[in-house]
C-alpha cells in the first residue's frame, strides 16, 4: 500500500507556530519513506514526523528535514500495530514570500500480510503451533 501526503505550508509560518497535519494510515509496517522537496524551497521549509509525543523522523528531536530539489528516501521497519494508525507531520516555512509543498510518501505492508508471512516461515521451520 502506498500513501502520498502533499503538505502545503504558507509563507511566514514560523517554527513557533508550525502546522500539524495528521497522516492517517492502517495497521501495518512502514517499509519505505520518501520526503520530496521540489526546486525552489532553498532550505526554507522544514518537516519532522511524530507519532504521539515522540519524534520519529528525523530521529534526533532537535532536527528537521529541509532541502531543495531533492527527494530523501530510506528503507524502514516501523510497525503500526496499535491505534491510532497515524503519524503527525509538523511543518513550517521561513520563506517570507512563497508557500511551498513538501510531499511525504509512505509504503506500508498491511499487518495481516506481515503476520501471515511470519506464520508461513514458522510452518516451514516446524515452529507452527499445533
Amino acid at each position: 500500500m502506498f500513501y502520498v501526503f502533499p503538505l502545503t505550508i504558507p509563507a511566514n509560518t514560523p517554527e513557533t507556530a508550525k502546522l500539524k497535519t495528521i497522516l492517517p494510515l492502517t495497521a501495518g509496517t512502514v517499509k519505505r519513506v520518501q520526503i520530496e522537496f521540489p526546486a525552489g524551497h532553498v532550505g526554507l521549509t522544514h518537516l519532522h514526523v511524530n507519532r504521539g509525543l515522540n519524534q520519529v523522523w528525523p530521529t534526533n528531536p532537535d532536527a528537521s528535514f529541509k532541502s531543495s530539489n531533492e527527494t530523501i528516501p530510506w528503507e524502514e521497519e516501523y510497525e503500526l500495530s496499535t491505534p491510532p494508525y497515524q503519524f503527525e507531520a509538523y511543518t513550517w516555512n521561513d520563506d517570507d514570500t512563497y508557500e511551498h509543498t513538501i510531499t511525504v510518501r509512505l509504503q506500508l505492508e498491511p499487518l495481516a500480510v506481515a503476520r501471515s508471512l511470519v506464520e508461513e516461515v514458522k510452518a516451514l521451520l516446524g515452529l507452527a503451533e499445533s
